[in-house]
């Protein structure tokens, strides 16, 4: 299956596009970005931490597609794929992680609650060294390689798909199912644990990325509905990231007062995301896993009924 590149970067689906053949597509424009942003930081084109965050952005939508073609893949085959990708993102993720942990205490450090100053910046020079330390060994260049290899596989894997069928029963059952997990990790995340936020986080994402994808059978609902979802895996990515921090912070020694204050600064702080994303996120799971489902194969079927000019703009005259 031979996809051109720019037909293939977009992620969602097109008027006239049976589903397995369009998802088949993305999935690899996805991987193509991935690929292309690694192997312009592996050859000093492009800044290492912007390259890896987008590739890793990449692979969890490419992931997202792939949990909706579950059905059509078969098992082995869906399994084999997720892997791969799962895998190539976590060789990636030494470098972001470091990266993310910095910008997180920043982050927390421009919050109104006083923090202590001279521990805060050793805890900064701390990551800062740690960042540098990720980015700058052949350890690093080494898990690029890696990463960059488990992708190009998956990417030829995707290309010898052959999948048909433009039935809603393709994807329907997995949007229903993605969205049911979704309620249910929401409520699970009602007792504050903080792996049940992460789990949530997940499922939010799915979400978002699935919406993208459909977006175009009625742009201005679903593009609102899609950035309420983006908001609350933003919410949420926030929660899991201060959670990380806290953990580097028991690792230091920065004094015994001074990471009792700290990290009260990171309870606080994720207390009141907690309260956004619930907030945010019942009104966001608010339908029942069918009628989700039913409403967005309505919204298709119209829209690939419909004439492809009230696509278009009115005209100025």
């Amino acid at each position: 299956m031979e996809v051109s590149s720019d037909r293939g970067r977009s992620y969602r689906l097109q008027r006239g596009e049976e589903p397995a053949a369009g998802l088949a597509r993305i999935a690899a424009g996805r991987a193509e970005a991935a690929l292309e942003r690694l192997r312009e930081s592996q050859a000093g084109e492009a800044g290492t931490a912007a390259a890896v965050h987008g590739a890793r952005k990449d692979l969890k939508k490419l992931r997202t597609v792939l949990r909706l073609l579950r059905g059509a893949l078969g098992a082995k085959r869906y399994r084999r794929a997720n892997r791969r990708f799962r895998d190539a993102a976590r060789t990636l993720s030494v470098s972001r992680d470091a990266e993310v942990k910095l910008q997180t205490l920043e982050a927390l450090s421009r919050q109104a609650l006083p923090l202590p100053e001279a521990a805060l910046e050793s805890w900064r020079k701390i990551l800062d060294r740690d960042r540098e330390a990720a980015v700058d060994t052949a350890a690093a260049e080494a898990r690029l390689a890696g990463a960059i290899a488990q992708i190009e596989a998956g990417l030829e894997e995707i290309r010898g798909w052959k999948l048909e069928g433009d039935a809603w029963e393709m994807i329907g059952p997995a949007l229903a199912r993605g969205y049911r997990r979704g309620r249910k990790a929401m409520k699970a995340a009602e007792s504050g644990d903080e792996r049940d936020f992460h789990e949530w986080r997940k499922r939010a994402k799915d979400l978002w990325y699935e919406l993208r994808l459909l977006r175009d059978s009625w742009p201005g609902p679903l593009e609102a509905t899609a950035e309420e979802a983006h908001t609350l895996t933003e919410l949420l990515g926030d929660h899991h990231d201060l959670a990380v921090l806290r953990e580097d912070l028991r690792e230091r020694k920065l004094g015994e007062q001074e990471t009792v204050a700290l990290e009260t600064a990171i309870g606080g702080r994720q207390e009141e995301l907690a309260t956004e994303a619930l907030s945010l996120g019942r009104r966001l799971y608010a339908e029942r896993p069918r009628e989700l489902s039913r409403r967005l194969r309505r919204y298709r079927q119209v829209w690939r009924l419909s004439e492809p000019v009230l696509d278009k703009a009115p005209s100025a005259g």
